[in-house]
This record gives structure tokens, sequence and C-alpha cells, in this order.
């Protein structure tokens, strides 16, 4: 009798080591299928583009700069992807490149017909347009009305060319009155936020069905002014990413909140292709 419980203590020895091995390698599996699983995305946020020669600006690159970048781009391996790719990868068995990097052009200049997509075009590289509904329904509410932007006409155009995704960056909160952007404000109940913010979100929607334009689940905060109830609302309302205007990279997993309030590097017209290049190789 006591050699069998002898026996039978060495067996539970063995089974106790053998399942720590055990728990160890699988441990060590999926720690290595969740770091295989994360990729590393930087997002380059532009605005208008020029011709030269043009005074550049924080939010006005020239054609030339644009060229320089996507070529810089190129040589150092990066591979612009889609929006919808980015989403295919976090929310099913997508796939990315080694080095995806997202391009997006906040507001939706007219430059986008007539400087962005020919040189998509000329290097097989696509871009995502945050738009502002309020422009794009050629609306006088106050803000930015000088520049010169797409409609929903030209939005399609853009959309048709396979190099452009839309979009919100809401519909009218893109302004500086008595809130900046989508903020909300100190004396603001969360109620009656949340029925502001909703109808904007809403108005967007109505107006881009209207007009017969798919925009993708993704919201860009305007002026990069971020509101941890905005979050919530939009991911109720079926929003599957957001984005700020934080300068840093983003670190993309199998987890669908790794897709809200992703960070984007502002390209100023002020610095230099090399400078670009810096922050996406260093950050």
């Amino acid at each position: 009798m006591k050699r069998l419980n002898k026996g039978f203590g060495g067996m539970v020895f063995y089974a106790a080591v053998l399942l720590c091995i055990l728990t160890l390698f699988c441990a060590g599996f999926v720690g290595a299928s969740a770091e295989e699983a994360e990729v590393r995305l930087p997002i380059l946020m532009y605005h208008d583009v020029m011709d030269q020669p043009c005074a550049p600006d924080e939010y006005t690159v020239s054609a030339s700069q644009l060229e320089a970048d996507i070529l810089a781009l190129r040589a150092g391996g990066w591979e612009t992807v889609t929006l919808a790719e980015v989403i295919q990868f976090v929310h099913a068995d997508g796939s990315l490149p080694e080095k995806p990097v997202l391009l997006v052009f906040d507001d939706g200049y007219q430059s986008i017909l007539t400087h962005v997509i020919p040189l998509l075009e000329k290097y097989d590289a696509h871009a995502v347009v945050s738009v502002i509904g309020a422009r794009a329904q050629e609306l006088e509410d106050g803000c930015d009305t000088a520049g010169n932007y797409m409609n929903w006409m030209d939005l399609q155009s853009a959309i048709l060319s396979g190099r452009i995704e839309a979009q919100s960056h809401s519909a009218q909160l893109h302004v500086y009155r008595t809130r900046k952007g989508a903020e909300m404000l100190p004396e603001e109940s969360a109620a009656a936020y949340a029925e502001m913010f909703l109808d904007d979100v809403r108005t967007m929607s109505e107006w881009a069905r209207a007009a017969e334009l798919p925009l993708m689940p993704s919201f860009a905060y305007p002026y990069g002014y971020v509101e941890p109830l905005a979050d919530i609302l939009l991911q109720q309302q079926g929003c599957l990413v957001t984005m700020t205007s934080e300068p840093h990279i983003n670190v993309l997993s199998k987890d669908p909140q790794c897709l809200f309030r992703l960070g984007r590097f502002n390209r100023s017209g002020l610095i230099s292709t090399q400078e670009v290049l810096q922050w996406l190789e260093c950050a």
C-alpha cells in the first residue's frame, strides 16, 4: 500500500511538472501569436495641396512635397493601405504589409481632385478624405468658407477613382464658436451633449446617404479635440474607428479598441520629407 501511494504521488508530481511545461509552452505560443498579430501603423495627416510656387504653412503642402513624400515612402519600404484593409485586419482575417502607412487628407479640399488623386494613381497609392458635411453641402456656417472644398458630387468623383475612401469629419462641428469642435461645454450635461452630438451624426449620415456617398465607419475629431463621451456614442452608432491629431504611431492588434483615438502626424508644409520619414522610423 505504501509503495502504491508513493508511486501515485510520483505520478502526480510528474503530471504536475508536465502540466507546468505545457502551460508555459501554450502561454509562450499565445504570446508569440499576439506579438505577431500586432502591426505598427503610422498615419500621415495632410490638408490642402497647392501648386508650386506656393507659400507653405502648417496646413498646406505643395504638390511637389506630396510627391516627394510618396516617393520616399516607397523607397523606405512603406506601403499605403486603405482604411478598409485596416479594419479588416483588426476585425477579421485580413492582412497588412510589413510597413503599412495610412494617408489622410482632412477637410475635403478641391485639391484632392486636382493634385492628390493624380499622384495616387501615378504611384498606385490610396488615401482617406475626412469630409466636413457642411462644406460638401455648400453651407455658409461661419468657418473656413473661403477654402475651395469638394461638394458631394466632387466627392463621388473622388470615390469613383478607386483611390479615395471617405470618413466623417462631422456635419457641422468643424467650427470655433461656443465649443471647440466636438468638445463638451463645461456647463453642459451629458444628456444635452449626447442629444447635440447624435443630431450631428444623424445629419452627416442623412446628407451622405442622400448624396449616395459611402462613408467608412470612421470619425476624425474636428481639430483633434477628443470628447470621451463622443467615443462611446460613436461606438453605439456602429463607428469602428476614431482619429485624433495626437502625433504617435498606432499599434494594431485583434482588439477592436485599438482602432479608437488613432494618432496622426500633421504633415506641415514647413518641414522636409526627411523629417516626415524620421517620424515614422523613430517614433
